[in-house]
């Protein structure tokens, strides 16, 4: 134990000969994480008002009531924050279609209103965008099985009405009795908001935009921070762990020692962040509902066994590469995939069903899963924190010791 202590000493005095660096290095990390929040509150600032969907709109305008629909659905309350629909021929939208430019596009067939009025059904087409896996496709996906929906009954309520004023309401005209009808629904439908009361509960988990953002780009700096130490890393000596074994340092505590002291200088680089941000934060129009409720120095101290995890995590990776290329490369790849993964670019819950499972189990996602917990003051996921942060220990200190003994 004496020669394990003489190491851990020796092991933090190397980190701290590098704190300067590291310092430097982090600062300008924080500063493009806290670029990335300000764009992201921005953008969401007036989002009332963006344009987020782009559908282009096949079909014959000079139909009355094909320009008057278009015409209702541009005016609707609320409307504008969700689609653009642009008018359009087929060969114009399947060019855009082809370059991203377009998030889908509803062919209507010519004859459209005259054929439902007249009980035919003649359907019309969504051409989605390629992969139909992003905002843009599900929003516009929604919006085709809604409008579907929504015709579908509209026509049976009609011919319905129609049929039921023919046999038991001799007195009144059946087609007037649809029209009226169709006349009612066409109301209902340009005020929505007396047909729907809109309740935003969040983005994901019922936590709010800005709380969700709060816990994707923490996440994001953690994963990227392991950068900053890839000097610490590239002067370690492999033989010294076989001569520190072959004296009686076995690689358990060689590896404990070495990862004390990187997560001693992680503490030292969020200290200062935490301090930077403490006195610059108050300034910016920022506004999180959840950090106002539990606090600030809360959450950082709930949230520190996930800093932990990660650290173990970038412990692991370093160990298991070779050369400061190579354990540099492997840090930015690991932070790269599991941020995109774990939604800290994207919410995941735009995944498809196998990729958001996928992304929720690794790491990164157990720890997003746990930073929402601790801001909506739950216990999920502490447990699967815990079991990957020993894991990556175990799998670190079994890897030291086969290169010891080869």
């Amino acid at each position: 134990m004496r020669r394990a202590g003489t190491y851990l000493r020796l092991q933090f005095a190397r980190a701290l000969r590098m704190l300067p660096q590291m310092l430097a290095v982090t600062l300008a990390l924080a500063v493009l994480t806290g670029l990335g929040a300000l764009l992201l509150s921005a953008a969401n600032k007036d989002g009332d008002s963006a344009e987020l969907v782009r559908v282009g709109l096949v079909a014959d305008m000079e139909d009355p009531y094909i320009s008057e629909a278009l015409v209702l659905l541009k005016n609707m309350s609320g409307s504008g924050f969700s689609f653009s629909f642009e008018p359009m021929d087929r060969q114009t939208a399947d060019r855009l279609l082809r370059r991203g430019e377009l998030d889908g596009c509803a062919v209507i067939p010519e004859g459209f209103a005259e054929a439902l009025m007249a009980g035919e059904h003649r359907p019309a087409t969504y051409v989605s965008a390629n992969g139909g896996a992003d905002v843009g496709a599900q929003m516009t996906r929604e919006l085709v099985e809604t409008v579907s929906s929504l015709v579908l009954e509209t026509e049976n309520a009609v011919y319905g009405a129609q049929d039921f004023a023919a046999e038991h309401l001799k007195q009144y005209d059946p087609y007037s009795v649809g029209d009226y009808l169709v006349f009612q629904y066409a109301i209902r439908i340009a005020d929505r908001s007396r047909l729907f009361v809109l309740d935003t509960i969040g983005t994901v988990g019922t936590l709010s935009l800005q709380g969700y953002y709060l816990c994707g780009l923490a996440l994001l700096f953690l994963l990227f921070w392991s950068i900053s130490c890839a000097p610490l890393f590239s002067s370690r000596s492999r033989e010294l762990g076989r001569i520190l074994q072959a004296q009686g340092l076995p690689a358990v505590l060689q590896v404990l020692s070495e990862y004390l002291s990187y997560v001693f200088l992680m503490l030292l680089g969020l200290l200062a962040l935490f301090a930077i941000g403490a006195a610059v934060l108050p300034r910016l129009s920022l506004r999180i509902p959840e950090l106002e409720h539990i606090g600030a120095l809360r959450f950082a101290f709930r949230a520190l066994p996930t800093a932990l995890m990660i650290c173990a995590l970038q412990f692991f990776l370093f160990e298991l590469a070779d050369g400061t290329v190579g354990g540099v490369l492997l840090q930015f790849l690991n932070a790269a995939v599991q941020g995109y993964l774990a939604g800290c670019f994207y919410p995941s819950s735009f995944f498809p069903d196998a990729l958001r499972n996928f992304g929720a189990v690794l790491p990164a996602g157990v720890g997003m899963s746990r930073l929402r917990s601790v801001l909506l003051e739950e216990n999920g996921a502490a447990a699967a924190v815990w079991v990957w942060m020993l894991g990556f220990l175990l799998f670190a200190a079994a890897l030291r010791f086969r290169r010891n003994r080869r």
